[in-house]
């Protein structure tokens, strides 16, 4: 299995955050310093006689890996850019209402308000309590908010402020059943968890490669299940925005692909040790790190309420801070820990600024948490423990 000696963190840190913005290991950087030195030696040539064909076999290799037909899924540069693409094309009018949840990504929920205040459309958030219970209550909590108004229902695959797994699958079969579009933001799934898109129901899925799959930074991907893929642009036009689905999005301008072309050496990177191996160890190491914080703060991590429902928590988890604090509080939190301790972790927001958001990624050993947990104690969030 590999670990910390793969990639180029600093070593002085505990870097709790991998779901921040990733981190490549060191030989899917290489590969994609290869990729641009390549493109460098004759630009022209490179960019309009090899990429597209470079491109397609990306594009098969990733549609492989999440057990998609490669005609659907084009790349983007990141998730939010996925989530826009989609968003603001979407058909809204006035009454309509658009389906969200608590758990939106701040830049998502952005995205809705500004489409739903333009079109004069209703934006109605679902509150899903964490601890979560079991999957049936999150998909009841989501679907009790459709009604014959729903002209669009976007969910996180895992949540960023929270870590929590939904259950997309169930959300996807009874939005199909009553005809209404979901759009599943899967910024933090491919990597963490299996994702199969062939069986997942889904009208559109976007997803960051940059996280868990750690490859470069900029490589997500947007997937369009086949009855949208004949209005679905990007929102740069150019070239190819007449000539089909893939052609409009594989070329919006000249940008650096290198990113993308190294996305085959971060799938090898893992195909080593065995996707099961690494989910596995990343979800127990997260599970450990989590109670142990917890514990050293006499608070809680939210987990479910029966135990064989614990696929609602991957490599991210949450350990409750033992009062909710200001967004302002919360940052210079952040701050201390780094530079007084050097732990690089989140404190994020659901229902108040409250929890730290722990990632578990192969280069992280238990030590990490042991360090964040002393370090809570030394600046004295663990004076109440027990209350």
């Amino acid at each position: 299995m590999p670990d910390a000696s793969a990639w180029t963190l600093d070593r002085k840190l505990a870097y709790l955050n991998h779901g921040g913005f990733g981190a490549a290991p060191a030989e899917v950087q290489a590969e994609q310093q290869r990729w641009r030195a390549a493109m460098e030696r004759n630009p022209a040539g490179f960019l309009v006689r090899q990429l597209p064909d470079l491109l397609s076999d990306v594009r098969g290799q990733v549609a492989e890996f999440f057990g998609a037909d490669a005609g659907g899924l084009v790349f983007t540069d990141n998730a939010t850019t996925g989530t826009q693409t989609v968003i603001a094309q979407a058909t809204l009018g006035p009454g309509d209402e658009v389906l969200v949840t608590d758990h939106c990504y701040p830049a998502v929920l952005a995205q809705l308000r500004l489409a739903a205040e333009a079109a004069g459309a209703t934006l109605r958030v679902m509150q899903v309590p964490i601890p979560a219970g079991d999957s049936v209550a999150v998909a009841e909590a989501v679907l009790a908010g459709l009604s014959g108004q729903t002209r669009l229902v976007v969910v996180d695959h895992i949540a960023s402020c929270s870590g929590l797994v939904f259950p997309v699958r169930e959300i996807a079969a009874e939005c199909r059943r009553q005809g209404v579009p979901l759009l599943v933001d899967g910024a933090h799934a491919a990597g963490q968890v299996p994702v199969n898109l062939g069986s997942l129901g889904a009208d559109f899925w976007v997803g960051n490669l940059h996280k868990w799959l750690c490859a470069p930074k900029a490589s997500a991907v947007l997937y369009a299940a086949p009855q949208w893929r004949g209005t679905l642009r990007p929102l740069v036009a150019s070239h190819g925005v007449f000539a089909g689905y893939l052609p409009a999005f594989d070329w919006t301008g000249t940008r650096d692909p290198s990113a993308i072309l190294a996305v085959p050496a971060a799938l090898s990177f893992f195909r080593r040790p065995g996707w099961d191996a690494v989910w596995q160890h990343n979800n127990e190491l997260a599970r450990r790190g989590a109670e142990l914080v917890a514990g050293q703060l006499g608070t809680a991590q939210p987990g479910t309420a029966t135990p064989d429902a614990g696929w609602l928590a991957a490599a991210m988890r949450l350990v409750r801070l033992p009062d909710p604090v200001e967004e302002t509080v919360a940052r210079a939190l952040e701050s201390r820990l780094f530079s007084e301790f050097g732990v690089v972790v989140p404190v994020t927001f659901h229902r108040g600024w409250q929890w730290l958001r722990l990632s578990a990624q192969l280069y992280n050993t238990i030590g990490d948490y042991e360090r964040l947990a002393s370090a809570l104690t030394k600046l004295g969030l663990a004076a109440r423990r027990g209350a």
